[in-house]
């Protein structure tokens, strides 16, 4: 596996992120982060999207303000992506999702190690991620490998939902 960096998306991803998303979209339709998701939103307007919920969180249905970031390889591909809650809500402080044809390659246990370093400079100290199933085995696996228990689980929409706890130092 290369090594992986973060990035806020921004003019310079427009490229890459269509390359994926037309890929992505042919192959899954629910893709995660759902702030990953394109619909007929064209680029600019989808960064300001982006933009808004970074510092007001207005387009979220929680109103709590979230940084999207990309997860680039060496080669500036887009791996993966990961939402950082600048709050904890029900669902936890991150969601992310790596494209289908990088899966089981590690980049998910890299793209949360480096979200954890991003949580710790915005002062966050206990880190809650719940994974949308709790069949989701290789979402687990990467919490567990980054350091996470489980703490509790609870019922959400119908479905036993897993909240995993991660103490950063």
């Amino acid at each position: 596996m290369t090594s992986l960096v973060l990035e806020i998306p921004s003019l310079i991803h427009q490229t890459e992120y269509n390359r994926v998303m037309d890929r992505w979209e042919q192959l899954e339709e629910n893709i995660q982060p759902e702030l990953m998701r394109r619909g007929n939103t064209p680029f600019e307007k989808w960064l300001e999207y982006c933009e808004d919920d970074r510092t007001t969180g207005s387009m979220l249905s929680t109103h709590v303000p979230c940084t999207l970031y990309f997860a680039l390889n060496e080669q500036r591909e887009i791996v993966g992506s990961i939402i950082i809650n600048h709050m904890d809500t029900k669902r936890g402080h991150l969601h992310a999702g790596i494209v289908p044809w990088c899966r089981g390659k590690g980049y998910g246990t890299a793209m949360l190690a480096l979200a954890l370093k991003e949580c710790q400079k915005k002062g966050i100290r206990k880190v809650h991620i719940c994974p949308n199933s709790k069949d989701n085995v290789s979402a687990i696996h990467v919490i567990l490998k980054n350091g996470g228990y489980l703490l509790e689980e609870f019922v959400d929409d119908e479905r036993v939902i897993q909240r995993y706890e991660i103490i950063l130092a």
